[in-house]
């Protein structure tokens, strides 16, 4: 067990001891030390003299006490194997009077700094315990409380404004019992480079490590079902806090902040218009402030000398806008943490591809210049064939492309891509004028030259990208994100589509709701899936998607129903013979003349399958249909032959009537009366009593006005069906009617008359609940002089009719609908599953919404049946084997956890999180992992198996969350519901490579059955900061080197790996390292891996590294090149940065030289 902190156990009387940095006066790291601290300071100090005195954090004098010093330093060493009394002797010629605390503990910090050494590697860690000791003392003088007290912690950040509200979720005993699971030991676990890192960088003002990763598994953990929220949450904490698993800087740094974006790397896409070049450029600005990079393509921009407004020779190409974007991200940093960081991405067969190339070189116009963006080159495979083959290569325009052939090139990758290629090259100095035509061995010499200087462009390789992309069905992927390893579908300006008008209704366990209500509520799923038409209804939950302000257009059928939805919502078409084949279709696909499915009656809601009816209820229904609610009174008619009407429904006022006067204080005490007209026999029931006037608004929302404004309201659509029923029974008992039909095969038709549309649609929706069709006609009277409605029920659907809803105040209608359906032959239960499309017409813009529905993707609207990066690494550095699927199912929750509860800087990134669910498991500290085993990046079969684990284990844990919560909007007609892996990789490619095939059989099986919850599923980021934080090397790689000072503001820092003591010849080092050997590993990786690998190419330019045997060769462009070709032959998806060590760059001694060629 590590010994416990000074600090846990005796806080109040340690002082705070920190060290101020000496210039003049360095340690000595290679000096060991005879004497204790207190020996030497016999010597050195007068015996007669006065004490020191020195000045704590909070001002105030004390005596120097040099057993405290003793006590930390000894903390401090405990397990390391340094001498700790080298660290005190270092010290002594430091203490004066009037020395601060803070100086001691800063001098102490820097002694052990100074003896860091490749010989005695571990005072890094000395000086990262002495860093975060300081910590832990600033905390408790600027707060008043160190560990042991979190729930007040957070109630201390909440009322600074620093947390996100959502903690509150948890009580002040969870928030207490949560408390109990920090372990402070866990924080003497950083070398100093990683302590300054996680203080400066990720922590809040006056918070404390583990306070903050409890805090982000606690958020992580929000909305897990009450029950186990908690445990979850625990091993959320026990995860991240132990640094088994990291998570990405968006995540650690924004998620305990209010309106915090976590997700990691955005990618978005510009039109060739102005309205979409600046809204993405917006869009960019949103993304950096909320702390993600950002990937935007550009190749559908016309290039330079192309046509604007009809005029040749007009356009500037794509780096005027590149350098919008190269200003917006100096201008919008990352929340004050770090610069701003945007990718742009031109694909290769552009037109402005020579000048890309050239858009950070020192020479030419600097207003053509973006020094500050990450260019990015989209490669397709049939220009590396052309370098292979040193053939001529075609740059194009794509705005004459599409103008002339149709084309959208952008769009185009694989076989389309050459075939649109063929064409375009077919019609040169034909209808293609625009174009220039080079050696594509030379322009990728270009290529490489830029990398040499510069690092960039990034190479992504759109076809290789493209064939694992899942998502095929849904568009393609247009290049790669900032770090190179996470992409998914993108459109300009789009993100995702299906979308329908606010207070459009939706049927849901309740009944009809407005979509905009329908968030956490169970929607009717009418099939068993949207691909597969069994009529298997169900209820799912549903999550609302706000896709903004968008052109909206009215749809209505010829049974009256309408819907309102946007051009790209999708809705089921019937055709065919006898219409039995279906397919989904835009509404811009859509014409008049087609049939739509529409809900049928076996689809009615459970609750409204059998009901007992009232006349309370029913006396309210009367008096919508046969009554009024005038500003001067209300009342209800009641014709000479409806006694029994006039019996129950006076009845029932009377007793509502009677109790306002103790429910309502009313100041109108208003008596009813009956009067009766002489002429015609009609009999009213009259008030103009204010309470029962209140008492109407409030229970059933019924308000004042006339015939053609009545409605039902929200209210009584909500009501439980028993009284819903009710009140449809009084309003047809008053307002309905039977009628014959001259077929004597028919049943009779139940019709209801109202000069209100809004009434009848309501009564319909009403009706839809109980399983009983209708249809709406309204029309203008001319005997009447003004609009008139009728809501018809024909068919069998009377019988259910009379079954549930019936004419309870009206015993006549009964007998009349008896008397007329036993005069008639029986009919054979039918019921119309489609009705036609009347018409189309754009109503304009409205704000719009969708549904995702976990399994289905399907729900009834309006009647009508419609469609509707996030990043974590594993640590394996300090993960072993038997840990990897715990840890990888964690991570795979975590990130699917992040997107419920992220709040995406834009919509439609919103909506794109939400469809495709796309997360990033990575890996960090492979070269830790390695050597620990004392194998090396050739051990290609060992790593094949860490990575197949890592594959299988996220994949597998994707699915069992897709049983759970359903599998991605997405995923019909994906390659994963085709049963491929991997992205998009069948049982054929997978099995050569495992030794478990079973379980990777039974796997596509699973996926097949219950889906998968997200689309992507792991990435491999580059790591470089937070791999610091958690002690290991960087993503994949290699070590740069086994020990390095790196130069960071305040000084030079120690930087080596975590196993350097004990295993140091088993670390290889980058910078000696043959980059083949990395290419190699790293497609053994890609194979597992179904979205991308940060690849990082390092070329030691010097001689005799490579080629020991010949120690005056150097590495050459040849090298280079062929590394590169072997990249994509490979089946590397992109190529990060390629960094070179330059000459004189690289001096080691022989010792040195020796430890680089080890093993």
């Amino acid at each position: 067990m590590q010994p416990t902190s000074p600090l846990t156990s005796n806080s109040t009387s340690i002082a705070n001891l920190e060290v101020e940095v000496d210039e003049s006066k360095p340690c000595p790291s290679s000096q060991v030390a005879t004497q204790t601290l207190p020996q030497i300071l016999d010597k050195t100090l007068d015996n007669t003299s006065a004490p020191i005195l020195v000045v704590r954090r909070d001002g105030s004098p004390t005596v120097l006490d040099i057993t405290k010093i003793r006590a930390v330093v000894e903390w401090a060493c405990a397990g390391q194997n340094v001498n700790s009394i080298t660290l005190e002797a270092g010290l002594t010629t430091r203490l004066r009077n009037g020395v601060t605390t803070r100086d001691i503990q800063d001098n102490l910090i820097d002694c052990a700094l100074g003896m860091c050494s490749p010989d005695e590697p571990a005072w890094r860690y000395v000086a990262g315990r002495l860093h975060i000791w300081n910590l832990w003392k600033d905390t408790q003088v600027s707060r008043g409380f160190g560990y042991g007290n979190y729930a007040t912690a957070v109630k201390f950040q909440l009322a600074a404004k620093r947390y996100e509200r959502q903690i509150l979720q948890y009580s002040t005993e969870e928030l207490s019992e949560a408390g109990t699971w920090i372990n402070p030991d866990w924080d003497r676990d950083y070398d100093y480079a990683g302590a300054v890192l996680l203080t400066k960088r990720y922590l809040l003002t006056d918070e404390l490590p583990q306070e903050a990763y409890l805090t982000c598994a606690l958020l992580l953990a929000s909305n897990e079902q009450p029950e186990v929220r908690l445990t979850v949450a625990r091993a959320f904490y026990e995860a991240i806090a132990q640094r088994k698993i990291s998570l990405a800087t968006p995540i650690l740094a924004n998620l305990r902040i209010p309106n915090g974006s976590l997700s990691s790397c955005f990618i978005i896409g510009m039109d060739d218009n102005l309205e979409s070049i600046f809204a993405e450029i917006t869009n960019a600005a949103r993304i950096s402030k909320n702390g993600g990079g950002v990937g935007v393509n550009v190749s559908r921009i016309r290039a330079t000398g192309s046509w604007v407004m009809g005029k040749d020779n007009a356009s500037g190409g794509v780096i005027p806008w590149i350098k919008l974007l190269n200003d917006t991200a100096i201008a919008v940093n990352q929340g004050g943490r770090r610069a701003g960081a945007v990718t742009v991405g031109l694909d290769i067969w552009h037109l402005d591809v020579p000048e890309f190339l050239e858009m950070q070189a020192e020479n030419g116009d600097r207003r053509r210049k973006a020094y500050d963006v990450f260019p990015q080159l989209v490669i397709v495979d049939e220009f590396m064939r052309r370098v292979e083959a040193k053939a001529k290569w075609t740059m194009v325009d794509p705005y004459e492309v599409k103008e002339t052939l149709g084309i959208e090139l952008a769009e185009q990758w694989g076989n389309s891509f050459e075939a649109a290629y063929e064409t375009i090259e077919a019609e040169l100095d034909k209808k293609i004028k625009l174009y220039k035509q080079v050696d594509a061995r030379e322009l990728f010499k270009h290529i490489m030259r830029s990398q040499v200087e510069t690092g960039m462009p990034y190479l992504a390789f759109k076809d290789t990208i493209n064939r694992t992309n899942p998502n095929k069905h849904e568009g393609y992927i247009p290049g790669v994100n900032l770090c190179c390893e996470s992409f998914s579908n993108v459109k300009p300006g789009v993100e995702a589509h299906c979308c329908l008008a606010a207070g459009t209704k939706v049927m849901t366990e309740k009944g009809w709701q407005a979509i905009e209500e329908c968030d956490g509520e169970r929607v009717l799923v009418p099939f068993k899936s949207d691909q597969d038409f069994t009529p298997v209804y169900h209820f799912e939950t549903a999550k609302l998607i706000d896709n903004g302000v968008k052109d909206v257009y009215r749809l209505t059928l010829k049974n009256g129903r309408t819907v309102e939805a946007t051009g790209d919502h999708k809705f089921l078409v019937r055709h065919g013979s006898q219409n039995r084949y279906r397919q989904w279709l835009t509404l811009d696909e859509i014409e008049v003349g087609d049939r739509l499915e529409i809900q049928v009656p076996e689809w009615y809601l459970p609750e409204f399958y059998s009901v007992s009816r009232n006349f309370s209820d029913a006396a309210i229904g009367w008096l919508i249909g046969d009554g009024w609610i005038l500003d001067k009174s209300i009342g209800v008619c009641f014709g000479a032959d409806e006694t029994l009407a006039l019996e129950k429904v006076v009845t029932e006022m009377a007793k509502i009537h009677e109790a306002t006067d103790y429910h309502f204080s009313a100041t109108t005490k208003g008596v009813p009366s009956i009067r009766i007209d002489k002429r015609t026999g009609v009999r009213s029931w009259v008030t103009n009593k204010q309470s029962f006037r209140e008492y109407l608004t409030q229970e059933y929302g019924l308000t004042s006005g006339k015939g053609a404004t009545k409605k039902l309201g929200k209210l009584i659509k909500s009501l439980p069906a028993d009284r819903l029923a009710s009140i449809l029974s009084g309003l047809f008992s008053a307002d309905g009617c039977v009628h014959e039909t001259s077929n004597s095969r028919n049943y009779p038709v139940i019709q209801l008359s109202s000069a209100s549309l809004e009434l009848l649609n309501d009564v319909r929706e009403c009706l839809d609940c109980f399983g009983i069709p209708s249809t709406v006609a309204y029309y203008y009277s001319s005997e009447r002089k003004r609009s008139q409605g009728n809501l018809n029920i024909s068919g069998w659907a009377t019988e259910r009719f009379m079954e549930v809803i019936g004419f309870d105040l009206c015993p006549d209608k009964t007998s009349k609908y008896e008397r007329v359906k036993r005069s008639r032959k029986s009919e054979k239960q039918t019921y119309r599953r489609t009705s036609e499309v009347k018409s189309i017409e754009y109503i304009g813009e409205a704000q719009v919404y969708d549904l995702n529905i976990p399994n289905g993707h399907h729900f009834i609207a309006e009647g009508i049946i419609v469609h509707n990066c996030n990043l974590v690494s594993l640590n394996l550095a300090n993960l072993e084997s038997a840990e990897i699927a715990d840890a990888a199912k964690l991570a795979v929750r975590i990130l699917d956890n992040t997107i419920e509860i992220t709040q995406p800087p834009f919509k439609d990134s919103k909506t794109h999180n939400d469809k495709y669910r796309t997360i990033g498991v990575g890996c960090m500290g492979l070269a830790d992992w390695l050597a620990k085993r004392h194998l090396n990046y050739q051990s290609l079969a060992q790593i094949s198996h860490l990575f197949e684990e890592v594959a299988y284990w996220c994949t597998f844990a994707s699915m069992e969350l897709a049983k759970e919560r359903g599998a991605y909007a997405a995923f019909p007609g994906s390659e994963w519901s085709k049963g491929k892996l991997l992205g998009s990789k069948s049982l054929s490619e997978i099995l050569p490579l495992t030794e478990n095939p079973e379980r990777w059989q039974q796997l596509s099986q699973d996926v097949q059955t219950y889906g998968i919850r997200n689309s992507h599923i792991t990435a491999i980021a580059p790591n470089t900061s937070s791999s610091l934080v958690q002690g290991c090397t960087a993503s994949i790689l290699p070590a740069y080197s086994k020990f390095f000072y790196d130069k960071w503001a305040k000084g030079t820092v120690p930087i080596a790996p975590p196993f350097i003591e004990d295993c140091f010849w088993f670390y290889r080092e980058n910078k000696s390292l043959d980059q083949k050997i990395v290419v190699k590993a790293v497609a053994v990786m890609q194979q597992w891996i179904d979205t991308g690998i940060s690849m990082e190419l390092l070329f030691n330019l010097n001689q005799g590294v490579y080629f020991p045997d010949e120690p005056e060769r150097a590495v050459k462009a040849k090298d280079i090149f062929e590394t590169l070709i072997m990249a994509w032959k490979e089946g590397c998806k992109a190529v990060y940065y390629v960094r070179t060590v330059q000459k004189d760059d690289f001096k080691e001694n022989s010792s040195e030289g020796c430890a680089a060629c080890a093993n």
